[in-house]
């Protein structure tokens, strides 16, 4: 009777364990559960393997289905895990953050008790308390039901290194095991359980001294001469090595049957330095690391860990050592920073082996590296080994051991794997600030954000918070406002900092190579992701860079240090190291690295693209140094141009408003009206009509006092003030701002530039209701544009669009319609399917099909720019309004009377609080929504929303027969033949 939990029931009341020693199975309530089949048992496994983390349904997949699947995959997850929900209950796997994990506050899984019993009984073992320890240790093997951890599925790749780890530590218990009995003089108890483990691993010498003992404790002196035998053959056979002086000393005492010698403890040197118990993340990467040195292909197995300084190399390497090393086995520390120290460290660990040091230094290592290899699974680790070459003669020839390395050189591919060790993930750098400081998750967020997840800055950052008592949140406002002061100051403790543990680095490049020192400082003044090499080669020419060679030079030595990372053609540098370099340069340096780094974007031959990745970041750092080098004003006003053509709208917002705060300190009226008029089309073009009519009107003022009357710079002004203000729906001063500026240009003589204006003149022309002018004027535009060599450019196609609208509304449908898909074509080719103007010709053509008689055709082309619409301009736009007002014309033609009532109440709504009541577009869509309303028998809201219109209308549109006479022809549709 487990209906509750089959369907899912909480799993607090119930008894819900998993059981993977041995194998892997699941009761509840001590009833066996059937967890269904292979893939959904792997499924399972997978989140459990995760332990306290949670895991991602797309990690699942990668592991279990071994390959990134289509979607139904990842539903596939989903719907194994609500199934085993079912099983185990609705609590037991939890869903956090779009992950999951297995809940051990509700569900227990025999592994953490076999963990905990066995850690409790050696801590016995270690007090003295033998018959303690023994019953511990023996009900902790007891919960193990076969020899493999999750039984047949033990070889997964996911689950492979969680089983060893538990099979090791089983291997560790029954050992302990084995010594409580003996202390107990109960030996003899434990001969099955050893012999077991020693034909699993017969060059384990900690189990066949005491299998040996074991046996002739039993009296089976004949039995424990042949168990001495078989781990001696298997280590000569395997490792060509003698047994260690412990088990040849009980071998000793077996074959003259004497008493046992006292139990020795095996254990062989360490001298590796505490654990780091702050610790967090890096599972990636000892992953990756063991599978390296788990690799019995190559012997020894080496690995470097590669990678900046304070990047966590050191801290991860012990962690590495802590979980490699195994009881009784050598673990040994050595600081190499040089030579000597390297020597020094070998030298102790041979000491601490009994070896007497030879004369020659070569002869203590010989000797050593035969001692390694008596005593298999050995750790050592080479810590800040900066030179391959200096340490190549000391690295060990012993063959059955771990070789670790770290280093800021990155060239240890010949001696070692390389394994680079890069920042922390945002979620370890989170979990580290929590463990540190207890502040909120989102707060450790912003600090980690802040130094770039940037371990050393991490500890320099929480240990400040512990020893001022701050918060989180104030120590980030502080080092937002102070960060060079943070960084350079003296530390509060021992412990060393950013700016001390990179300045070592820094003098050390400057020591070695000037150059490379220089381009690191100009390099400290870009955006510090992906800069590429073209343009460092700009940046050091010709002051440091003679030639291609002086450049590849300079980049080496910067990447010996592990200053900059470098992935073909691209180089990556960490903002904080930028900071430092910076902080500790001179005024005058930093004056002067800056306009290196701007000239480098601006200069010829600069790549636009890779040019304008930087001007926000060189732009910045002019603005702090309150200096603003020749060109960066305009190039940053000419990246916001190629920024809007792609309706990229909020960033060429920022880098205008950018170019005008640096603009200040040039004192140019003209460019500052230029850019007062740039900012204004882009916020025109992002939908914010008031604050772009007020930016158009001040950068008329501002050019208007300054130019002539026919220069052209104003003529543009004057043009695009136009095309706001018939947005705004006031077209006399629309129509007489496009006519000041053809004027200037004829004046000046610029009939190149006279075709857009005609076009927008058109457009202004159009919605103020002068069809016969606004189609003259928008064919002679583009027949200029024609003749200019600029048929099917974005200007050709918009004028071809304005014609047509008059088209349209000239009673000329099938016209309409071709003119608007042409226009839609080379919008398409020329600006991109998601661009703005071609969902707003999309609209177009919709309007000019359903007038056609193609109602449903208009409802597929209408939604299209719709949705186009909102991904590129948000949901709230006026042109979406707009599109939606159309769309329900068509929706309410095509017989879809509810979808029409909706679309045209959604557009209303935008266009209220978009552009305000009295807005010509609020009054279409109030009374499209009154017609909407009517249709569907509403007469009550629909005559009052028209009586609104009407009374708006009879004040507005004196100049504006059409508008006029389509206002009262949806008037009668709501008020019947009785109209006002």
């Amino acid at each position: 009777m487990a209906t509750a939990v089959m369907h899912g029931a909480s799993t607090r009341d119930r008894d819900v364990v998993l059981h993977v020693l041995g194998d892997f199975a699941a009761t509840v309530d001590d009833r066996p559960v059937a967890l269904g089949g292979p893939r959904q048992k792997a499924v399972l496994a997978r989140i459990l393997a995760g332990s306290d983390e949670t895991v991602s349904a797309e990690q699942v997949v990668d592991d279990v289905w071994g390959e990134r699947s289509v979607d139904s995959t990842v539903a596939s997850v989903h719907a194994y895990v609500s199934r085993l929900r079912r099983l185990l209950g609705g609590d037991a796997i939890p869903r956090r953050a779009g992950r999951y994990l297995i809940d051990r506050e509700v569900v227990t899984v025999d592994a953490d008790l076999f963990v905990d019993d066995v850690s409790r009984g050696r801590e016995a073992l270690a007090r003295g308390a033998d018959d303690a320890a023994a019953a511990i240790l023996d009900a902790a093997l007891g919960r193990w039901r076969g020899p493999d951890a999750f039984g047949a599925m033990r070889e997964a790749h996911f689950l492979a290194p969680l089983a060893a780890k538990w099979e090791q530590l089983y291997v560790l218990a029954a050992e302990a095991l084995a010594d409580a009995h003996a202390r107990c003089g109960r030996a003899g108890d434990d001969v099955a359980l050893l012999h077991e483990l020693a034909e699993r691993d017969p060059l384990r010498e900690s189990v066949a001294v005491r299998l040996v003992r074991a046996l002739y404790a039993a009296g089976r002196q004949a039995d424990a001469l042949a168990a001495f035998e078989r781990c001696r053959h298997a280590l000569a056979e395997q490792l060509g090595v003698d047994p260690t002086p412990e088990l040849r000393r009980v071998h000793a005492a077996v074959l003259a049957q004497e008493p046992l010698p006292a139990a020795v403890s095996s254990a062989l040197p360490t001298n590796l330095p505490p654990r780091n118990r702050s610790f967090v993340g890096r599972e990636d990467v000892l992953a990756e690391v063991s599978g390296v040195l788990d690799d019995d292909v190559r012997r020894p197995r080496a690995v470097a860990l590669v990678g900046l300084a304070g990047v966590g190399k050191t801290e991860l390497a012990l962690e590495l050592a802590h979980r490699r090393r195994r009881t009784g086995r050598v673990a040994w520390w050595v600081a190499a920073e040089d030579p000597a120290g390297t020597a020094t460290g070998l030298a102790d660990l041979a000491a601490a082996l009994g070896i007497v040091a030879f004369e020659r230094g070569e002869d203590t290592h010989a000797a050593l590296w035969t001692e390694l290899d008596r005593a298999p699974g050995w750790v050592l680790v080479f810590d800040n080994a900066d030179d391959p070459a200096l340490l190549e003669p000391f690295l060990p020839a012993a063959r059955h051991g771990d070789v670790v390395i770290t280093s800021r050189n990155p060239a240890w591919r010949r001696l070692a794997r390389p394994v680079t060790v890069s920042s922390l993930r945002r979620t370890e750098s989170v979990r580290y600030v929590v463990g540190r400081t207890g502040d909120a998750a989102a707060e450790a967020d912003t600090l980690a954000e802040q130094v770039g997840d940037l371990p050393l800055a991490l500890e320099q950052a929480c240990a400040y918070i512990e020893q001022t008592g701050m918060s989180v949140p104030d120590y980030v406002e502080l080092f937002r406002e102070r960060r060079a002061s943070l960084l350079l100051r003296d530390p509060l403790d021992s412990r060393p900092t950013v700016a001390t543990t990179w300045g070592l680095a820094f003098d050390r490049l400057y020591q070695r190579s000037p150059r490379a020192a220089g381009l690191l400082e100009a390099i400290a003044f870009l955006a510090p992701d992906a800069i590429t090499v073209a343009t460092l080669r700009r940046l050091g020419h010709p002051e440091m860079f003679a030639d291609e060679l002086d450049l590849q030079d300079a980049l080496a030595e910067l990447l010996r240090l592990s200053l900059v990372d470098r992935d073909s053609g691209f180089v990556r540098v960490h903002r904080l190291v930028q900071d430092v370099v910076r902080a500790r340069l001179p005024v005058g340096v930093r004056r002067r690295r800056l306009v290196e780094a701007v000239r480098a974007c601006t200069g010829d031959g600069a790549d636009t693209e890779d040019a304008g990745a930087h001007l926000l970041t060189v732009a910045a750092h002019a603005e702090a140094l309150g200096t603003v080098p020749d060109g960066l004003v305009e190039a940053l006003a000419e990246l916001a141009g190629r920024q809007a053509a792609r309706a990229l709208y909020p960033a060429a917002q920022r880098v205008l408003e950018t170019a005008l705060r640096l603009q200040h300190e040039i004192d140019d009226a003209v460019l500052h009206g230029t850019l007062v008029c740039r900012l204004g089309e882009v916020l025109d073009a992002a939908g914010y009509l008031a604050p772009a009519l007020d930016l158009h009107r001040r950068a008329v003022r501002i050019l208007d006092s300054t130019l002539d009357p026919d220069d052209v710079v104003l003529a543009h002004a004057y043009n695009r003030l136009g095309h706001v203000l018939n947005c705004a729906d006031d077209a006399v001063a629309a129509i007489d701002a496009h006519e000041r500026a053809l004027l200037a240009l004829q004046k000046a003589g610029r009939d190149d530039l006279v075709p857009p204006v005609l076009v927008d003149l058109g457009y202004t022309l159009w919605a103020a209701g002068r069809l016969g002018p606004a189609g003259e004027a928008l064919r002679a535009g583009r027949e200029l544009l024609e003749g200019h060599g600029r048929r099917d450019d974005r200007d050709w196609a918009h004028a071809t669009a304005g014609l047509g609208i008059v088209a349209q509304d000239g009673g000329n449908l099938e016209e309409a319609v071709s003119l608007q898909r042409t226009a839609l074509d080379v919008f398409t080719r020329v600006c991109g399917p998601e661009h703005p103007d071609t969902a707003q010709t999309l609209d177009k053509l919709g309007y000019a099909l359903r007038l056609s008689g193609r109602a449903d055709e208009a409802v597929e082309v209408h939604l299209r720019a719709v949705r186009l619409l909102e991904r590129v301009l948000g949901a709230d736009d006026s042109r979406v309004a707009m599109t939606l007002t159309n769309l329900g014309l068509a929706y309410a033609d095509a017989g879809r009377t509810g979808e029409a009532i909706e679309a045209q109440a959604r557009a209303r709504r935008i266009f209220h609080a978009a552009l305000g009541p009295a807005h010509a577009s609020t009054l279409l869509a109030d009374r499209r929504l009154a017609v909407a309303l009517a249709a569907s028998g509403n007469q009550v809201r629909a005559r009052t929303l028209m009586n609104a219109v009407l009374e708006v209308a009879e004040q507005r549109l004196e100049d504006n027969p059409a508008e006029q006479a389509r206002i009262a022809a949806d008037a009668a549709r709501v008020f019947g033949s009785d109209t006002v």
